[in-house]
């Protein structure tokens, strides 16, 4: 049994590698079999067939950054800000791994796949997302004159239209590099410290214009 759970974990830390690399269409089942020293039946037995690879592949994928971001947020040594930089960077780091090839994969040749990603994304990362909001108000990181739900449809918008194959095809850097773009512009804004300066006196004296 402990033997089987083994064999199991390597298929699909092998399966992981290869599919992040190469794309999912591109990796023969007898190539992740080649790959692990194994023969293409011990490989069935597990997974029938590709889908239900990939499938379970991202099921465990996701149960680990479930559970990550879980003790991370738990961990008490650790104040509000650093967890909330920990996590940032951590999400970060998640979603620059399905980039590449297996995301242009899954989009094109398993749609159902890739809904159920963005599905995952969005219902995970709203829930925790909008409790960050409501716990860095209380704590007086954030902005109490923000309004949260909004500020939710921003960071979630900004994210799912940008961290997709069209747009970062178009971007010259990763889907990591994206995301802490993202992540310094909503959290730090645009303006400089002399600009934030100039655009509060503006709106002040109630002549902000677009100059």
């Amino acid at each position: 049994m402990y033997e089987d759970k083994e064999i199991k974990e390597r298929i699909l830390a092998k399966s992981e590698e290869m599919f992040t690399q190469f794309g999912y269409s591109k990796v023969k089942m007898e190539e992740i079999a080649t790959g692990l020293g194994i023969s293409k039946k011990t490989l069935y037995k597990f997974f029938p067939s590709k889908e239900n690879l990939v499938r379970e592949m991202l099921d465990s994928r996701r149960c680990d950054v479930e559970n990550h971001i879980a003790e991370l947020w738990m961990d008490e040594s650790q104040d509000f800000v650093g967890k909330l930089k920990k996590l940032m960077d951590y999400v970060g780091k998640q979603t620059s791994k399905i980039n590449g090839p297996l995301l242009w994969d899954l989009q094109r040749n398993i749609p159902e796949i890739w809904d159920e990603i963005q599905k995952f994304r969005k219902e995970k990362s709203w829930k925790k997302v909008s409790e960050l909001i409501e716990e860095g108000i209380e704590k007086g990181i954030f902005r109490k004159d923000i309004n949260q739900q909004l500020a939710l449809l921003m960071y979630f918008n900004s994210v799912h239209s940008i961290i997709n194959p069209e747009s970062l095809a178009q971007l010259p850097f990763s889907a990591n590099q994206a995301f802490e773009t993202i992540i310094k512009i909503m959290f730090e804004g645009i303006l400089t410290e002399e600009g934030r300066a100039k655009y509060l006196s503006q709106r002040s004296d109630g002549n902000v214009s677009a100059q």
